[in-house]
């Protein structure tokens, strides 16, 4: 069986992260420099988000993480010059800064899954779809722009 074809879209995957963030951080209680971490944390992930969609959407290519294939631009420009992937480093920046919030290293543990399901599985199935489709061009933005930073 294709494992990539049996995971949820990451949307989901990161709500569920959140959801167990939450369930396994239930117990401890935020400070007030915690709370001003995790918003610094989660501040800059919303914004490498924000950038990445604000990027995809000027050049009129799919967001759709379950369709790489169905990209019409190999995006390079603004956040994308950085990081072949904001928008997967912002929900994991939002996921640590929600851990740093909690104060909890339990927090911590959904997180770390879910950077391994990404660092994986899903990124790499996009990337494979996006080398398919852009070919050199592809391989040639991914040896100098890092995937997260």
């Amino acid at each position: 069986m294709d494992l990539t074809s049996t995971l949820p879209l990451p949307p989901l995957m990161t709500a569920a992260a959140l959801v167990a963030q939450r369930v396994l951080s239930s117990r401890s209680t935020p400070s007030r420099p915690t709370s001003l971490l995790g918003g610094v944390i989660g501040a800059a992930g919303v914004g490498a988000m924000v950038a990445g969609v604000v990027q995809f959407r000027s050049r009129g290519t799919t967001l759709d993480p379950s369709r790489p294939d169905g990209a019409s631009v190999l995006v390079t420009r603004g956040i994308y010059r950085y990081s072949r992937n904001p928008i997967y480093l912002g929900d994991g920046l939002a996921l640590l800064g929600y851990a740093a919030h909690r104060r909890s290293v339990m927090a911590a543990i959904p997180a770390a899954a879910w950077l391994v399901l990404m660092d994986g599985i899903q990124i790499p199935k996009e990337e494979d779809a996006l080398a398919t489709r852009f070919g050199s061009r592809y391989g040639d933005y991914s040896a100098v722009v890092r995937r997260w930073i």
